[in-house]
């Protein structure tokens, strides 16, 4: 191990060791990756770090744990919580040498697919699935505005996910102190109607797939013996972001026989807002009783001097490094108006000749913050995409594709006639989308085998977050960015009222803001550029900013000096730039 300088993270180089040459699937590993691999304990928390490998441990294990014959590759359910996640999971492991594909899929399209056994094996009819909750909301409670509709669709997935009732939701709203716009006495009025519409109309939203899926393995003693027999190894990613509505379906697909390894980060927990649990990562062996727990805590990613900063926002000490020293994060004050400019001059400077544009992001806390922010970058001739803006199923290419087909039809068949079908396209990114699009469908028959048309097509829609893939500058929000990393990322609007934003008020939700900014610094590898407002305008009127009380992170020397500088624009390392500080 080599001692960075004062405030860096330590580097470590990955060992050598006479196991790790005599077995490639443990080739490389650190001993904290290699124990994790390796273990026979069951149930077992990988706490992994920020940048620590946690992919490369989860697929390694399965395919280690496979090749010692510990576990059946054919008996392996990995969740994730993205269907690009699973995709990438099962690639990984192909190329381990895993020939026997495990399945792998989100919470919810693995409870679609027990649903389907389950509803066919008793000769059910499917009840019709809601694709849109808010549109559905708007349609059956015309008479209130779209902001209204909006609260109340975030504020009833909220509750499901934290299985609060209609008859509950106030007490529950108030526990967690939620402030729903309209009061929680009207929010619990609207879900109860919520709920009894569907009902009316024999629908079923998302949510309630994991309800029913949960319902059904707690009823059906014979076919839960059944899927748990079948997927007697479980995997769960992103352990942090589980809410308990799917705690309890994972609970119920466990088994006397089985085994369960969860993969997570308490410091990435960022979804609190939404009905996620941290607690249950936090204190894993209340609710995985006899549970070991592991701890990956070497970093991949970034520079000891990014790592540092990370380190500063959450107080603590930093995670070791891997990557060798390099520039110290930097921090740029601008005048609101000139904002999108300097980002644009800031963007283009830190291009490197031959490098794919493609290796710098934008990131800030909002959506709306990127919208001046594209314009700007690509009046100045830098092309841009923003993450999220175009879902795959609503792709003209891919519209075009599944145009004819038919939803009855058994996917395995229609995905082999449209691959033979299939002519090369001169553009290569709708060419990319396709080649993707049958990727993804190919992936889904490892989920479920005789699935049709109609079924790869709802799951799908249920998380339809796969992105384009063109070369170009990616502008995100610190959300969006979770997961992903980039040699350059610029951070904007770090000023207090965004970061943290302005309606996080209760110690909680300022923690989860400040764990999302940490979230944010660590998808920077090389370099990482901070920026300020000192004004913005709103309405007719300029006023005045504070930068966030976090900015001292980035500050590596002196954090408290007192006064910005006096000019629209600088570019300096810190700490000889100036800054102002709460």
């Amino acid at each position: 191990m080599t001692v960075g300088r004062r405030g860096y993270a330590p580097t470590v180089e990955p060992p050598r060791d006479d196991a790790a040459a005599t077995d490639p699937l443990l080739e490389g590993l650190t001993p904290e990756q290699r124990d994790a691999v390796t273990t026979a304990a069951s149930p077992l928390c990988i706490v992994a770090g920020a940048g620590s490998g946690k992919t490369r441990v989860l697929t390694r294990r399965i395919a280690w744990q496979s090749a010692t014959g510990a576990i059946d590759p054919r008996r392996v359910l990995a969740v994730t919580f993205t269907r690009r996640a699973a995709s990438e999971l099962r690639r990984r492991l192909r190329r381990l040498g895993i020939r026997e594909e495990p399945a792998a899929g989100t919470f919810h399209s693995i409870a679609l697919a027990i649903l389907h056994r389950h509803w066919e094996e008793n000769g059910r009819r499917p009840p019709e699935l809601l694709q849109n909750r808010t549109a559905f909301l708007a349609r059956t409670m015309s008479r209130l505005d779209r902001t209204t509709v909006s609260d109340l669709s975030s504020e009833i997935g909220w509750a499901r996910a934290r299985l609060v009732t209609p008859e509950r939701y106030a007490d529950g709203a108030a526990a967690a102190g939620r402030r729903p716009p309209r009061g929680a006495a009207f929010t619990a009025e609207r879900y109860a109607e919520y709920e009894q519409a569907k009902r009316a109309r024999r629908m079923v939203d998302f949510d309630d797939l994991l309800a029913l899926c949960h319902a059904t393995m707690q009823r059906d003693e014979r076919f839960a013996a059944a899927q748990r027999w079948r997927h007697r190894h479980l995997f769960v990613d992103e352990f942090q972001d589980v809410n308990p509505l799917q705690f309890a379906l994972l609970r119920s697909w466990l088994g006397d026989e089985s085994t369960l390894v969860v993969v997570g980060d308490p410091d990435q927990a960022i979804y609190g807002w939404n009905g996620a649990d941290p607690e249950l990562i936090r204190e894993v062996h209340d609710h995985l009783p006899g549970v070991a727990v592991l701890h990956l805590r070497t970093n991949f990613r970034s520079s000891p001097e990014i790592l540092a900063a990370a380190g500063r926002v959450l107080d603590r000490e930093p995670q070791p490094a891997v990557r060798p020293a390099g520039p110290a994060p930097t921090v740029r004050v601008v005048e609101g108006a000139d904002e999108p400019v300097e980002l644009a001059r800031a963007v283009r400077g830190a291009h490197r000749p031959g490098a794919p544009w493609a290796a710098q992001a934008v990131l800030a806390r909002t959506n709306a913050q990127l919208a001046p922010l594209r314009v700007a970058l690509e009046s100045a001739g830098i092309p841009v995409r923003m993450r999220g803006e175009t879902a795959l199923l609503r792709r003209p290419e891919i519209v075009d594709l599944i145009d004819d087909w038919n939803g009855r039809e058994s996917l395995a068949g229609r995905i082999a006639d449209q691959t033979i079908d299939l002519e090369p396209d001169p553009d290569t990114e709708r060419q990319a989308m396709i080649e993707l699009f049958l990727l993804l469908a190919h992936d889904h028959l490892a989920l479920e085998p005789d699935a049709s048309v109609d079924d790869f097509l709802t799951a799908l829609r249920s998380d339809d977050r796969t992105e384009s893939r063109r070369d170009a500058v990616e502008l995100a929000t610190f959300h969006a960015a979770k997961g992903l990393e980039w040699p350059v990322v610029h951070l904007v609007g770090l000023e207090d009222g965004f970061v943290p934003i302005a309606h996080a008020r209760s110690r909680a939700a300022r923690a989860e803001e400040r764990r999302l900014l940490h979230v944010a610094t660590t998808r920077a590898q090389r370099e990482l550029h901070v920026s300020w407002c000192r004004t913005r305008r709103r309405g007719d009127g300029v006023v005045a900013r504070e930068p966030s009380p976090w900015l001292h992170a980035f500050v590596t020397d002196e954090p408290h000096v007192i006064a910005p500088p006096p000019v629209s624009y600088t570019h300096l390392t810190l700490p000889t730039m100036i800054i102002r500080c709460r």
